[in-house]
């Protein structure tokens, strides 16, 4: 930001962090999420096409997305624990997908794929616009991915947020932010929001 003349962000939250940075107010403008007009598209593919591209077998699933917490890696191991905990022992259906390569990455990797149980269906990665779709029908999201924080409440998708990765992002009512969870916390708050729906 600092090497930007112009800056065009999504919102006032993000106009007024570049404020405080000493910024020029008449160098802001807000235009809200480019995502947005990709997000509501009529064009996304079907919910079918996706689960039988990605063989995925049910259509009743959650989303888990566990990335390297690289401003601290203590935290990342403790929550991988948790995470590990949740997926080894769950009877719902989750699609795991693959954590971004930050440093860390390796071990996430190496748990997650340790992990024995039908239930999980482990993904290196997804096109976005398959990804949309996947978590537009998800029951809801959990791990520490911005996807949780920016896309999930655009459809209404209940958001388990883990850890500290997303602090001061938002505070939406869909987001549950857990600290520290375990397998059995995760567990507990996966059941208790599976049925719910918030207004997209």
């Amino acid at each position: 930001s600092k090497l930007s003349t112009y800056h065009l962000v999504a919102n006032g939250t993000a106009h007024g962090r570049l404020i405080q940075m000493g910024e020029n107010e008449g160098s802001i403008r807000v235009i809200g999420s480019p995502d947005i007009d990709v997000m509501a598209s009529s064009n996304l593919p079907s919910l079918e096409k996706v689960l039988s591209h990605y063989e995925i077998r049910n259509a009743e699933y959650g989303i888990l997305i566990f990335h390297p917490n690289v401003t601290c890696p203590a935290e990342t191991k403790k929550d991988l624990l948790g995470v590990v905990e949740f997926l080894s022992g769950t009877r719902k259906n989750i699609v795991v997908i693959y954590p971004n390569n930050d440093p860390g990455y390796l071990e996430i990797l190496d748990a997650l794929n340790r992990v024995e149980n039908e239930n999980i269906r482990l993904l290196p990665s997804m096109r976005f616009e398959y990804f949309l779709t996947l978590l537009k029908h998800a029951r809801l999201i959990i791990g520490n991915s911005s996807a949780g924080i920016r896309e999930a409440p655009f459809y209404g998708t209940p958001t388990i947020n883990i850890g500290t990765r997303q602090n001061n992002r938002s505070n939406l009512q869909q987001i549950l932010h857990l600290v520290s969870p375990t397998g059995k916390d995760l567990e507990g708050e996966t059941t208790r929001l599976w049925e719910v729906r918030f207004e997209s």
